[in-house]
């Protein structure tokens, strides 16, 4: 039963997002816009499926466990939807361009009959012409809530969702015990990636978990399917290709590799049944829900990855600006290499990257976890350049002493670690969230092999992943509540002037959401004439955290310079 309901409760939370897409693209080509009817519509033909899947595994007691699945969603899903509404996106792409793209839907934006223009929105490229399924669900439940904010709960919905089906996934080959499975699925659900941009608008946190979700399934359907599991791994394909374009890339890999699998031990009507199933997953998810970008893109602008590719001199750079210092000069082994053995650090522009001893900590590199969202120098956590020691250990200790159940995990490893090496920008923690997974896996295995001193150096692996995901949510959580009051009281004294002010938005258009909200009278107004500019408002709360007692020695030196 155990295995069963954390299976099912994770399709529940999967099928609520897929629907919520497809009724949105079906009104979309009816010329219908999002309303809140489309996310009653999509809760409704949730349950649905959740009580057909629910009969499929409980024919005696169907009602009842129909029953706990509802109350365990819905109190999933408005506790996390409270938490999100607490705190302000205060992430840069998150308030320049998803925010916007989430309200221009709102409005009635239509993307399939609607292309958008710069006066309309300093991003309408962007918006025009990137995937869209994290703004479509985000959107939907803005028009049933009416706060902005709340709609960043689909990056928690998505976490528990991959850890629930992990869970069930580990629990289910019958090597671990339900702590165990429990611990380390919880530690692969806790990835940073996902962690930091958990209270952003940012989309590679969804992307981790939903790459977590199809791992977890590609595990069941090789090691024995359901219906449930196939509909799940349909469902997470479709979602997976519509978060980004590298989505579709680690979608195709992982159907390549599990198919690989497959085929190799001669399973043909499991890798039949696989192979269609991932067909139906991508084509609707690349021909259906994202017809736009993906069709539209190709057809006007000769690549599906328009604007990053294609389209001529009209294609982006966006690594160049992006690159940290000296790495554009470097090849693909030195970048990662880097990025993975130095100091988390997000000042990219400014310095190069520092190497640093593996378990070290400096303050310094606490600091970009207290903004978080797109760390670009050591992303994945300051302990990670050791965990990666310790797991490369483990792992050499594991095929020495290789037993086919830790073939498995080994495996699995090297499964993932191909599909973080296909992307030429590997060293980018947010571009490859699946590299935490290697670590963790590895120390599954050897927690569980039967030599001691392999279990214990698991067991210390484990550890380090622990405290390590300690070091990066402690500073991102403090940092996210300091600068959501400040930013409270900067709009609470705006408010209290009872009169019309005059503001700059510049390229932070969705924030006029945030005056409306506190109903302050606005209009909008260029740099030279505005009483208030954004970019100083944001500059605000952004410095605020440097006088909090909690993070005041990670900020002494900001403290320092500023006294000078």
């Amino acid at each position: 039963m155990f295995i069963s309901f954390s299976l099912l409760l994770g399709s529940t939370l999967l099928a609520l997002l897929f629907f919520i897409l497809i009724l949105a693209i079906l009104g979309f080509a009816a010329g219908i816009p999002l309303t809140t009817v489309t996310i009653w519509l999509a809760v409704i033909c949730t349950f649905m499926y959740s009580l057909r899947m629910t009969s499929y595994y409980y024919k005696q007691n169907m009602w009842p466990m129909f029953a706990r699945l509802c109350i365990c969603t819905v109190l999933l899903f408005f506790s996390f939807t409270y938490v999100s509404g607490l705190f302000y996106d205060i992430s840069y792409d998150g308030q320049v361009y998803h925010q916007e793209a989430v309200i221009q839907l709102v409005h009635h934006w239509n993307p399939l009959q609607d292309y958008l223009t710069k006066d309309r929105s300093h991003s309408a490229v962007l918006l025009n012409h990137y995937a869209k399924g994290p703004w479509l669900y985000e959107a939907a439940l803005y028009t049933a809530t009416g706060q902005i904010e709340q709609s960043k709960v689909f990056n928690f919905i998505l976490m528990i969702a991959s850890f629930v089906l992990m869970l069930s996934a580990m629990k289910s080959c019958g090597r671990f015990t339900i702590r165990q499975s429990m611990v380390f699925s919880l530690l692969m659900a806790l990835n940073p990636i996902s962690i930091y941009q958990s209270l952003s608008f940012y989309i590679d946190g969804q992307l981790a978990s939903l790459l977590l979700c199809l791992v977890a399934l590609s595990y069941r359907l090789v090691t024995g399917y359901d219906k449930v599991v196939l509909y799940s791994f349909m469902m997470s394909i479709a979602l997976i290709v519509n978060i980004k374009f590298t989505g579709v890339v680690y979608a195709v890999a992982c159907i390549g590799l599990a198919g690989g699998w497959l085929w190799f031990f001669k399973n043909k009507h499991l890798y039949r049944n696989f192979i269609k199933t991932s067909v139906i997953g991508l084509f609707i998810g690349i021909c259906v829900i994202g017809y736009n970008p993906y069709i539209t893109n190709t057809v006007y602008y000769g690549h599906p990855f328009y604007p990053l590719y294609g389209g001529g001199k009209q294609a982006m750079d966006i690594m160049t600006s992006n690159s940290p210092s000296g790495f554009m000069q470097m090849n693909f082994w030195e970048k990662l290499y880097i990025s993975t053995f130095s100091l988390s650090s997000n000042e990219f522009y400014r310095e190069e990257p520092v190497l640093k001893v593996p378990f070290s900590v400096a303050f310094e590199e606490i600091k970009p976890f207290v903004y978080g969202a797109d760390i670009r120098i050591g992303g994945f956590g300051p302990w990670f350049s050791g965990i990666m020691v310790l797991a490369g250990a483990a792992l050499v200790l594991l095929c020495v002493f290789r037993t086919k159940e830790s073939a498995y995990g080994i495996s699995l490893a090297a499964g993932i670690m191909i599909s973080v090496l296909i992307n030429p920008e590997a060293w980018w923690a947010r571009y490859v969230p699946q590299l935490w997974l290697v670590p963790i896996i590895v120390a599954a295995a050897a927690a569980s092999d039967g030599h001691k001193k392999i279990r214990y150096l698991g067991a210390v692996l484990a550890g380090a992943i622990i405290v390590n995901i300690g070091l990066i949510s402690y500073p991102y959580i403090l940092g996210n509540y300091y600068c959501t009051q400040d930013l409270d009281r900067q709009l609470q004294r705006i408010a209290e002037q009872n009169e019309p002010v005059m503001v700059c938005f510049g390229d932070f258009t969705s924030n006029y959401v945030r005056f409306e909200r506190w109903g302050i009278d606005y209009v909008d107004a260029t740099d030279d004439i505005a009483t208030i500019n954004i970019e100083a408002i944001r500059y605000g709360y952004l410095t605020a955290v440097f006088k909090e007692p909690l993070l005041s020695a990670i900020f002494a030196d900001e403290r320092d310079d500023k006294s000078e």
